[in-house]
């Protein structure tokens, strides 16, 4: 087996799981420690915690959905009004981001993630990489493209969750028909319907009708859902790259001492 290169400038992560609605802190538990065992071994040492962006499973439902439901047809420059991930924003910079982040986000809380990650950049924290699991599909920005990854369950819609199906990732608030803009409408159809959809998607053979990316217990053949789920977010993570953030440039004359 071919040894892995050591890692370099990653001895220390700070990883969040963003819940989306309903979710409470104990169905995290068993991916959390799969995780830290993963990172472990990796001789890397890591601090996750749980963010409830659009409150826990004791808020109200209805005006949860109503969040998740405005935030995932935010495009990428709207993500200011991303309530979500202006939450999340907001816990990470308490809660800790000195170190490299990697923020995953669970079901509708991939939205937040994302729109969290394009935040928190813009505050000069390194943002690693964001995972989608199990999310619906949020436009993604050019510049995080590369560093989003989607993980949903492989098969026909029947057979999966349904939060994938929702969103999506094409050029659609140019989709209009107008004869004063014609050109809009052929730029549409020219983008395509993944022009802002992430770089990595993984669809994983997951079981249960249901689907539990994070079961210790369920999956087809000697593979859990959980160690998919693991091995994916890893190989995304230890491939992304540290990039200098274009909102920490140094100015032109400006002295970088």
């Amino acid at each position: 087996m071919k040894a892995m290169p050591v890692m370099s400038n990653r001895k220390r992560v700070n990883i969040y799981l963003v819940a989306g609605i309903r979710a409470a802190e104990p169905e995290f538990r068993p991916l959390a420690e799969a995780l830290k065992s993963r990172f472990e071994q990796e001789q890397m040492t890591v601090t996750i915690r749980v963010l409830f962006p659009y409150g826990g499973g004791n808020e109200n439902l209805f005006k949860q959905a109503k969040a998740v439901r405005r935030d995932i047809r935010l495009y990428p420059e709207q993500v200011q009004q991303s309530a979500g991930g202006q939450e999340a924003r907001r816990l990470v910079r308490t809660l800790g981001a000195r170190d490299p982040v990697l923020l995953i986000g669970c079901g509708s809380g991939g939205a937040a993630a994302y729109h969290a990650a394009e935040l928190l950049e813009r505050d000069g924290i390194d943002v690693r990489f964001i995972v989608q699991v199990g999310s619906p599909k949020v436009p993604i920005g050019g510049r995080f493209q590369e560093r989003v990854g989607y993980i949903a369950k492989k098969g026909v819609w029947l057979e999966g969750d349904s939060l994938p199906w929702q969103g999506g990732w094409s050029h659609a608030k140019y989709r209009f028909s107008s004869h004063r803009y014609p050109g809009l409408l052929y730029n549409a159809r020219e983008k395509g319907r993944r022009f802002y959809a992430p770089g990595n998607v993984a669809m994983l053979d997951i079981e249960g009708q249901y689907p539990n990316f994070f079961s210790p217990k369920a999956g087809r053949g000697s593979v859990s859902n959980l160690a998919k789920t693991i091995n994916a977010i890893w190989e995304w993570f230890y491939s992304a790259e540290p990039r200098p953030s274009p909102f920490n440039e140094t100015k032109p004359g400006s002295s970088s001492t």
